[in-house]
């Protein structure tokens, strides 16, 4: 199952000029978290497997807090990942298949969820191990856990600070995985129907 992860984005940047210290660039980001409702983007995803293999899917991303999200995966394959805030749900139309788990035990990156849901504390969840300044307003900064059950050993976050925008993230896995996520055409509070993240298994598809 492939790795589902996202991150939600903000609006206003409450600091004016630059973030003078690592602790106001945390302070920036948890707020962009918290006042976020919801989230629309498209996305492009690459897997790199320990073997070196690549894997590159391209789709469409919803988000709501708290806890909703619906990813669909466009090409190479059709496939669907919903939760809606109990259950998550995966779906291969043309394999007639879906996978149903409780939402947090199914996603492996709990650390990455918690904040695009509204669930979820960088300070209480993360651990800042390096940063560094990449250009005038984007901001590179590598997270390790805090959970010992988490599978993620350390995620990375592309910031904007000028706009409050996680450009792309990545998340390194004990496995030796390595899954790039980057987003495109974002747009913040958008108003989502519940109904976009309810799903009702078909009758001749196969559950697990």
């Amino acid at each position: 199952m492939f790795v589902l992860v996202l991150l939600l984005l903000l609006l206003v940047n409450p600091y004016k000029g630059h973030p003078q210290s690592i602790n106001q660039v945390l302070d920036t980001i948890q707020a962009f978290y918290e006042n976020t409702k919801s989230i629309r983007a498209e996305f492009e995803q690459e897997t790199i497997h320990p073997n070196g293999q690549k894997e590159v899917r391209t789709g469409r991303v919803w988000i709501k807090k708290p806890g909703l999200f619906r990813w669909e995966y466009l090409t190479p394959e059709k496939f669907i990942v919903i939760s809606d805030g109990t259950n998550l749900y995966v779906y291969y139309p043309e394999e007639k298949r879906v996978f149903v788990y409780p939402t947090g035990k199914a996603i492996s990156s709990q650390l990455a969820l918690g904040f695009m849901s509204g669930r979820g504390d960088i300070r209480k969840d993360l651990r800042i191990e390096s940063y560094k300044s990449l250009s005038e307003n984007l901001w590179e900064l590598n997270f390790l856990p805090l959970s010992q059950e988490n599978q993620v050993e350390r995620l990375t976050l592309f910031v904007d600070l000028s706009t409050g925008e996680v450009k792309r993230f990545v998340v390194w896995h004990k496995t030796g995985e390595k899954v790039l996520v980057s987003f495109r055409k974002l747009e913040y509070n958008v108003n989502m129907p519940d109904k976009i993240f309810k799903f009702t298994p078909p009758k001749d598809a196969k559950i697990n």
